[in-house]
């Protein structure tokens, strides 16, 4: 096997463990675990003299024995156990190809290789966060878009593989600093991206008031965390490593517009939660709208504009 089906061949694994990740938690989400009531209290609140909590409505996986939730975190975290392999071995045929320092390098300079790895980092960005929000919904869209990334990386018309030597204008540590910190914020973003587009659906079928609550506060802690991380790598560490690599901190190249937008419709979703309160719909449209101008600002820039990022 060859270096580079070493590394693609993880990848290849860790899609399909996405797509039973995703198919387990539309399960969850199909065939869910209501709490049993206690002995004796059927009858009581249908007389009336007692009624159910609101947080019973809530949905909780089983804590016991198997489950599809369960089935749908083992599936996800072999994803991106997988994933983990594949960037490792993709780092090594990197740093060969290129006789660059292992130690401040990693697979982020192409678009196959952002692809790969932002399949793993949102996903990982994902179980953290869901130790504390159990949202199976948020879940199957997070494990979908990693399946999708995934899928588009295997094309080598959409994401040649090929491994190259990284060009001298990439070779500075400020690389992965910048990138990294980019791609945690962005990863943070899509389970944002993902509980906005639960808390709408959820929302129009009428659920209660404090599951929607839960919901709208996972894509708040998500995309108020993500928000520093992509402004710092982004205008603060790119300026630094475009004034090493070009002589300048800021020349307006598209995908460094584009990505100030992004960043700045970013700041008025977090003004508007304030100014228009957490359950107004327009705060999670505003969500799903800087969500989707982030997508362009990475992906769509290198297809549709030129400019000085136009080999990632």
């Amino acid at each position: 096997m060859s270096q580079l089906s070493d590394s693609t061949f993880y990848f290849f694994l860790s899609t399909p463990a996405y797509f039973l990740a995703m198919f387990f938690y539309l399960l969850t989400i199909a065939f869910p675990n209501r709490p049993r009531p206690r002995a004796g209290t059927g009858t009581r609140e249908a007389l009336g003299i007692a009624a159910a909590p609101v947080s019973a409505a809530l949905p909780r996986p089983r804590a016991e024995g198997l489950s599809w939730y369960a089935l749908a975190r083992a599936a996800t975290g072999l994803g991106v156990l997988l994933s983990t392999v594949g960037i490792v071995l993709r780092t090594f045929e990197l740093g060969h190809a290129s006789n660059w320092a292992l130690t401040v390098f990693l697979p982020v300079t192409t678009t196959y290789e952002t692809l790969t790895f932002m399949a793993w980092i949102i996903p990982l960005a994902y179980l953290f966060l869901e130790r504390r929000y159990r949202f199976p919904g948020v879940g199957a869209i997070v494990t979908g878009i990693a399946f999708t990334m995934l899928a588009a990386a295997a094309s080598p018309v959409i994401a040649p593989r090929a491994v190259a030597p990284v060009v001298p204008a990439l070779q500075s540590y400020w690389l992965v600093i910048h990138v990294i910190f980019l791609m945690i914020g962005i990863a943070l973003f899509t389970t944002g991206f993902g509980a906005s587009l639960l808390y709408l659906w959820k929302r129009r079928r009428g659920e209660n008031p404090e599951l929607l609550a839960k919901i709208e506060e996972l894509a708040y802690k998500a995309n108020a965390l993500g928000f520093p991380f992509y402004g710092i790598g982004g205008l603060i560490f790119g300026s630094i490593w475009a004034k090493e690599a070009w002589g300048s901190y800021w020349e307006w190249d598209p995908k460094e517009t584009a990505m100030l937008i992004a960043w700045l419709a970013y700041a008025f979703y977090l003004h508007a939660r304030l100014l228009f309160g957490p359950r107004d719909v327009r705060v999670a449209w505003i969500s799903i709208g800087a969500y989707l101008m982030v997508l362009y600002t990475w992906i769509g820039i290198n297809y549709f504009v030129g400019g000085l990022h136009s080999f990632t």
